[in-house]
């Protein structure tokens, strides 16, 4: 099961790169190791903070590590929110 979300996580953070043309998709799928319908999923996810991060005023980074660390905690729930034991 945390392998499963730790490859959600990987694949989202490969989109984005995808989202913003420094990989591919396909290479954003291939370093996921996800299915098909897995990777849809964190494609989607992905395009979603890029839009996000897209249209903030300031500090982008920030706005991603934000957004991203957002999509860390709905995936790591399972983990009581302590995913450093």
């Amino acid at each position: 099961m945390a392998k499963e979300k730790v490859k959600h996580l990987s694949g989202v953070l490969a989109s984005v790169f995808a989202h913003h043309g420094h990989i591919t998709k396909e290479e954003a799928k291939e370093i996921s190791g996800l299915a098909d319908r897995e990777f849809d999923h964190a494609y989607d996810r992905a395009s979603h903070i890029a839009d996000n991060v897209m249209q903030h005023e300031g500090e982008k980074m920030d706005k991603f590590l934000e957004h991203f660390a957002e999509e860390i905690e709905k995936w790591t729930e399972h983990f009581g929110g302590k995913i450093f034991k």
